[in-house]
């Protein structure tokens, strides 16, 4: 219902209580009652001011209309500036990660450059914000060239479960990690000091040659879908640090990007065509993760209940897995178990020295495609053309073919009694008539 304009005698009314002591002790209606008179007997002249007064009233209520709401009842506004907030975040977070990426390439470094994967699992979520009560945390530093370098791994102890969601942690756990909730949890109690430690090992190595005026920030890398949890976790850690204790501040950006943007580099190093590479095919590695059951990679618990899946100790160490199964060919890295893959685990692809003078046959097509262009052009000097690779698959397949005597399947399959399993190979007998005319034996009636 849209509001009642404001006419000049209201606006007269309005002045007259605010000013007389009298008319702070009445209502609307009888200090309208009360200004009538009051009213009647004013000129024009005098009116003016209240009907100014007035107009200027009702062009600030029409300026000031009610703001639109969500069916949630929260501000529209307030939602699409959390967008465009959102948005923008992305976007910057993209360009570090690409002006990284950069700079270690530009400095020939890019083999060498350190990134820190991290992962928590949580116990329960508040219902109506992003508050992740945390159950345990896992981190692991990973290089091109070295592989997992060092991993940081510990169970936490939040000591309580937020008030009425025991049910929903008890069921997230035995869905997930299986872990025991508080006050039965395992791990680190003092939610400070495990802050601090976990804070002081990402710094080590942490300082991206960019971050030449901002010292004190620590970046991670983690999933899409775990970013909120990563970020809530560890507002959930530092909540109780004092702020004079430690500036430092830890930034979570996306490992999916942070590989697309890796590869298309590392290709392009390579001189390999990357028109091909977008991010959703990056991004569909992680969703297969080849790794995912891989026995010995996770902490003693988890291998111990068969649950290493969920652990976080064995999702950052298979991120590192899948960086150097997907990406090391390109630069002619050695893979080596236990840094770039499990120790149970064979590459899907040969390196092959520059001098050695090896089969080049053993490299299967797709390390060919992204391998090296000192590969590529040792293997170009010899024919492996298209036509050329299917004459020598012919070749090898027809000098190592041995024929096999096949009389043993030289059974007539007509005759009755061969091959009894087909049964639709024998000759069916003629269907018998529920109404025979003849002596009446076969008649059931």
């Amino acid at each position: 219902m849209a509001s009642k304009k404001v006419n000049g005698f209201m606006a007269f009314v309005s002045d007259w209580r605010a000013n007389n002591p009298e008319g702070r002790v009445l209502n609307i209606s009888e200090a309208v009652s009360k200004c009538g008179p009051f009213w009647r007997k004013m000129s024009e002249q005098e009116r003016g001011p209240y009907h100014s007064m007035a107009k200027n009233s009702n062009v600030l209520n029409r300026a000031a209309k009610k703001e639109r709401l969500t069916c949630l009842g929260d501000p529209v506004s307030k939602i699409e500036m959390q967008e465009n907030e959102a948005i923008n975040a992305e976007l910057q977070m993209k360009r570090k990660i690409e002006r990284i990426i950069l700079n270690a390439k530009i400095s020939l470094e890019l083999e060498n450059e350190e990134f820190v994967f991290a992962s928590f699992n949580y116990f329960t979520k508040a219902l109506n914000v992003d508050i992740y009560v945390p159950a345990e945390f896992s981190a692991c530093r990973y290089s091109l060239k070295g592989g997992i370098s060092s991993t940081y791994s510990t169970m936490i102890n939040p000591g309580q479960i937020t008030f009425g969601q025991s049910s929903d942690a008890q069921h997230h756990s035995l869905t997930t990690h299986k872990l025991p909730l508080p006050p039965k949890a395992m791990g680190e109690t003092n939610m400070i000091k495990l802050y601090m430690d976990i804070l002081s090992w990402l710094s080590v190595g942490n300082d991206q040659k960019d971050e030449q005026n901002d010292h004190d920030t620590v970046i991670i890398y983690t999933t899409a879908e775990l970013m909120p949890v990563v970020k809530s976790c560890f507002r959930y850690l530092a909540c109780d640090v004092p702020t004079d204790k430690d500036a430092r501040k830890i930034v979570v950006y996306d490992i999916y990007h942070l590989f697309y943007t890796l590869k298309k580099n590392v290709l392009d190093m390579a001189g390999v065509s990357n028109e091909n590479l977008n991010f959703h095919v990056t991004k569909n590695f992680f969703a297969k993760d080849f790794f995912e059951f891989t026995s010995d990679i996770a902490c003693d618990y988890h291998e111990n209940i068969d649950r290493s899946k969920y652990c976080t100790k064995s999702m950052v160490m298979r991120w590192g897995f899948i960086f150097s199964d997907y990406i090391c060919a390109d630069l002619a890295i050695r893979l080596l178990p236990g840094k770039h893959m499990p120790p149970k685990v064979k590459p899907n692809y040969t390196v092959i020295p520059g001098d050695s003078s090896s089969n080049f046959d053993v490299i299967s097509d797709g390390s060919y495609y992204s391998a090296p262009s000192q590969i590529k052009t040792e293997m170009g000097s010899r024919d492996l053309s298209a036509t050329s690779s299917r004459t020598v698959s012919r070749n090898s397949v027809s000098s190592s073919y041995v024929p096999r005597d096949h009389t043993t399947f030289d059974g007539g399959l007509s005759n009755e009694g061969e091959f009894p399993s087909l049964g639709g190979r024998r000759p069916k007998p003629p269907a018998k008539s529920n109404f025979n005319m003849g002596n009446g034996k076969n008649n059931p009636f």
